[in-house]
């Protein structure tokens, strides 16, 4: 991906907009955000379950960019901000922040399909836990994980800004079928390696989703 940015954001209508207000606003900032030059293509994901529950229908979104530059870009673009202002007005943000795959082979197209499963998960190391502690450990974890024969493959990312949340540590793991996961989802708990992990950080937000596009 070389130089390439994404732009994860989790948003949910806020408390008396209509889904339908919602979406046409949200379609029209991102019309105008990837007809800018370096900008897109974005993909969609529809969370199912989120940790923590959240009581709003929460939506997911990626947007490529051909550099950090660009996301500077898009923010000094007129056209875009008169779309995304009355959208922001209609939103509750729960994650707005712009992440470089660790992996330079990560194929932002391809990683996740519509037969996937992906858990979007941003975390934070407890307190007490120190930054490198936390890394140490979650590499351990998703090393074991990957190794699960329902798990497509997981993915770490480094936060290079944002508007909410850029202090999490972002993570994606992929997989390989609805039926998969749910048979994963129903022994993992009995994992040691995943019960350690879990004492080592809080969740600001994990997404389960299934791929829109």
């Amino acid at each position: 991906m070389s130089n390439q940015i994404i732009e994860l954001a989790i948003r949910s209508p806020k408390k008396g907009v209509s889904e339908t207000a919602f979406v046409a606003a949200k379609d029209a900032a991102v019309k105008k955000l990837v007809s800018l030059n370096g900008i897109g293509p974005e993909r969609e994901f529809a969370p199912f379950q989120t940790m923590p529950q959240k009581d709003e229908k929460v939506y997911l979104g990626m947007t490529l960019y051909a550099s950090q530059s660009k996301t500077y870009r898009a923010m000094m673009s007129l056209g875009f901000m008169v779309k995304l202002m009355p959208f922001m007005r209609m939103m509750n943000s729960w994650a707005g922040i712009f992440i470089k795959p660790d992996n330079p082979n990560f194929d932002y197209m391809r990683f996740a399909n519509k037969a996937n499963i992906t858990e979007v998960a941003l975390l934070r190391p407890k307190q007490g836990v120190n930054e490198t502690e936390f890394l140490l450990a979650r590499t351990k974890f998703l090393q074991n994980l990957d190794s699960e024969p329902e798990v497509q493959a997981s993915y770490t990312f480094t936060v290079t800004g944002g508007f909410k949340n850029k202090d999490t540590f972002p993570h994606f793991t992929v997989y390989k079928s609805q039926a998969d996961f749910e048979k994963l989802m129903e022994r993992i708990q009995n994992r040691p390696y995943a019960t350690e992990f879990l004492q080592l950080f809080d969740a600001e937000l994990i997404c389960f989703c299934t791929t829109i596009k």
